[in-house]
């Protein structure tokens, strides 16, 4: 959709001793950095000094040795969203500084590489994606119900902030009105266009995911929701279907318990879940939905925990809060999903669409025929979670996803009235893997590493390999969340501006760690090399040799004790935001 705002998609950059400029093809103006003063403002259209071709800025970020320009340098096409704009996935990126000081110290020197290395971790994730043409911050629906006023808006006046992850980073670019061409939204999530067929017909089908960056985070370092009613991996996934000129979508919602809880990684399998602010639980949980209501009219709220072991407390009291109707137009299920579907018992899923079904057909999906005209719309969704919002989430929305599509391919005049997919369709097929990748996506996203159940989604049916295959996940997820996630919910808060640089303080990044977590795996690897050398280097007596060996074992498992005590300082921490010390005070 374009409008008064337009994105300039022809772009070369221009650098010179004093300045950085970037050119756009057919623009009045270019932007241009002093790099001398540090100023950002306006500039000539043309530019004498050579350039070259870039595909658009990502902003302007302020680190220890200087302030940098981060460029998308190289784009993969993904393909038409609505049959006609082109969208982009970023897939390569460079952050040009506006100018570094040689004489720094050292210390400076090496707290910036440690700030670059969060911003690398960031942006390489590769789910980043753009349109010159097309706000992707909002669904169909929401494009539909806009008025002539919202054409007459740059594209990031009036994007959804929810999506737009650099719109800190672009704070620069934004305050110039002549620049507003220059302001790339940048959509972090899933997406997928395939063309399929189905019964001779050929028709687009498209699943988009919108990261919402309110409370972003790692998995066990951003749980449930700030003051605000925001929540954790709160995800909206839409699917989209195009066939002959029609149009129709439907929109899920995910997102973490909306209550005040936590759920910190302590170097065990999996931490204890822990509810705080107790008496203020139902006013943010009020907040949460009031939220969903605004955004998406009537909500179903979907809980999947287990109502038993670690999970029981949060269980009862989300189902205490969620269970009084608070709010009118907002109903709430329990589906205990692990009890429900143990012994690989999976077909009784089916009980839980049954209880949703009448309140889907009511809702309903958005439609748009051939001449234009809209002939239904969304009234509300299925808010699902479960304790990560991933793996039985996975599932459940990709069942609901296939009730409405089948509704709309009939609809569409793909399939026949009272018809289904067949099973062993080409489209079965890309459905179902389309939505285990968009799973996995989400997963990755979150807690570094594909989502479990997946075997699930991309047959319909659970295997023992299936399972197998989850516990080295599980493995994958234990050394992820627990040794690798603190820089990564750092690289998160920095790039969305939770976390400002500023000289004129200490930076947290500049604070030593904690000794114990130094010192002891350390002792415990000289140990664990003693002992080895002991078992393969014989003494003069077995008497000798075994009392060593017991010796070493016994201070190892003492250790190994320790670090159970010590967990929190063994963990890998978040040093911006989501601190320990902040979690504790909680």
């Amino acid at each position: 959709m374009s409008g008064g705002g337009v994105l300039h998609s022809e772009l070369t950059l221009h650098q010179t001793p004093d300045s950085i400029t970037v050119a756009a093809k057919g623009a009045p103006h270019s932007l241009s950095i002093n790099t001398n003063t540090l100023e950002v403002g306006v500039g000539p259209a043309t530019v004498a000094s050579p350039g070259r071709q870039i595909c658009g800025i990502i902003g302007i970020i302020n680190l220890p040795l200087s302030q940098y320009l981060i460029l998308i340098t190289e784009k993969t096409e993904i393909g038409p969203i609505d049959g006609q704009n082109i969208v982009w996935k970023m897939a390569k990126y460079e952050l040009v500084p506006f100018h570094e000081s040689r004489s720094a110290p050292e210390s400076v020197k090496q707290l910036n590489e440690t700030y670059l290395g969060l911003v690398h971790k960031a942006l390489t994730g590769k789910s980043f994606y753009f349109s010159y043409t097309y706000d992707l911050s909002h669904t169909m629906q929401r494009l539909a119900n806009v008025d002539e006023s919202f054409g007459n808006l740059t594209y990031i006046e009036r994007a959804d902030e929810r999506f737009v992850w650099n719109r800190y980073l672009l704070a620069q670019i934004e305050v110039c009105p002549e620049l507003s061409g220059f302001a790339l939204p940048l959509i972090f999530g899933v997406l997928s266009i395939t063309t399929c067929s189905l019964f001779g017909k050929t028709f687009e089908f498209i699943l988009f995911s919108r990261r919402n960056w309110n409370r972003i985070g790692v998995r066990y370092f951003c749980r449930g929701a700030d003051d605000s009613g925001n929540v954790a991996n709160n995800v909206e996934t839409e699917q989209i279907v195009r066939f002959n000129g029609q149009i129709a979508s439907h929109v899920n919602t995910r997102g973490s318990i909306p209550l005040f809880w936590s759920q910190r990684s302590n170097i065990t399998y999996k931490p204890y879940v822990k509810l705080f602010n107790k008496e203020h639980q139902k006013d943010v949980f009020i907040r949460h939905m009031q939220q969903q209501i605004g955004l998406y009219g009537k909500n179903i709220i979907v809980s999947l925990i287990d109502n038993k072991g670690k999970e029981k407390e949060i269980c009862q009291s989300f189902n205490y809060i969620a269970g009084q109707n608070l709010l009118p137009g907002v109903k709430f299920i329990h589906f205990d999903f692990h009890k429900e579907c143990s012994k690989m018992q999976w077909h009784k899923l089916n009980l839980l669409i049954d209880q949703i079904r009448d309140d889907l057909d009511k809702y309903g999906y958005y439609f748009k025929d051939s001449q234009g005209q809209v002939s239904s719309t969304q009234s509300g969704v299925v808010r699902t979670n479960c304790i990560d919002c991933l793996d039985r989430t996975n599932v459940v929305q990709g069942l609901i996803a296939r009730y409405i599509l089948t509704k709309q391919l009939v609809q569409m005049g793909v399939v026949e009235e009272g018809g289904q997919i067949p099973a062993t369709s080409q489209f079965e097929y890309v459905f179902k893997n389309r939505w285990a990748d968009n799973g996995d996506g989400i997963a990755y996203q979150y807690t570094g590493t594909p989502a479990l159940k997946s075997d699930y989604t991309r047959t319909g049916v659970r295997t023992r390999g299936g399972l197998l295959h989850d516990g080295y996940k599980s493995m994958q997820r234990y050394v992820q969340n627990n040794f690798l996630d603190g820089a990564r919910q750092d690289s998160y808060d920095l790039i969305v501006g939770n976390h400002r640089y500023s000289g004129s303080e200490e930076s947290p990044l500049a604070k030593a760690k904690h000794p114990v977590g130094i010192f002891l795996p350390a002792i415990i690897g000289v140990f664990i090399a003693l002992l080895i050398m002991k078992l393969v280097m014989p003494e003069e007596t077995w008497m000798s040799q075994l009392s060593h060996i017991a010796l070493y074992m016994a201070v190892i498992a003492f250790l190994l004790k320790q670090c159970i005590s010590w967990g929190d300082h063994l963990v890998d921490q978040p040093r911006l935001c989501h601190t320990l010390a902040k979690a504790k005070a909680e």
